[in-house]
């Protein structure tokens, strides 16, 4: 009797997550700018919150991008996103780092992502950053500075390896 309560209850676990991932798919895409051919692969791992857009053919597998009220991220299209990828538009004021964050400054700037990038897994994209057409960005690099078109950058913080 115990084993059918817990596959019971296992069963009604899986549809009640299975319904929230829907749940939470369709929110983010009536709330943000997602394009309806863009994708979102792990969307129990991702955090949206602000001003986003994904553009058409793009994936996002999982992560978070995270703007002000004033800053946005845009992301263009077909582009290729990894895994445990954070875009932060916001940050903490070097002169007031804490604190009420209602009550404190955070500055913002945009970050702005062209068409054609493959970004790898485990990516930190720094407020005010530009990533130009066809460029990639290596696994587990931070981006604190832009990326022309057709660069390859890596590293932390991520330099030019070479141009494509």
């Amino acid at each position: 009797m115990k084993n059918i309560i817990i596959k019971i209850l296992s069963l009604c676990y899986k549809l009640l997550f299975k319904a929230y991932l829907k749940d939470k798919e369709n929110h983010y895409r009536k709330t943000f700018n997602i394009h309806p051919t863009s994708w979102i692969g792990e969307i129990e791992h991702t955090v949206f919150q602000g001003n986003i857009s994904l553009g058409a053919n793009s994936y996002f597998n999982s992560g978070r991008i995270v703007t002000g009220r004033n800053s946005k991220v845009i992301i263009g299209k077909w582009c290729a996103i990894g895994y445990n990828v954070s875009m932060l538009a916001l940050t903490h004021d070097v002169n007031e780092p804490t604190g009420p964050a209602n009550k404190r400054p955070q500055p913002e700037r945009d970050i702005l992502i062209g068409s054609n990038v493959w970004i790898g897994s485990n990516v930190l994209i720094r407020d005010g950053v530009k990533i130009g057409d066809n460029s990639i960005i290596g696994a587990n690099s931070l981006v604190i500075k832009d990326v022309p078109e057709r660069a390859i950058f890596g590293g932390v913080p991520a330099k030019l390896i070479r141009y494509k």
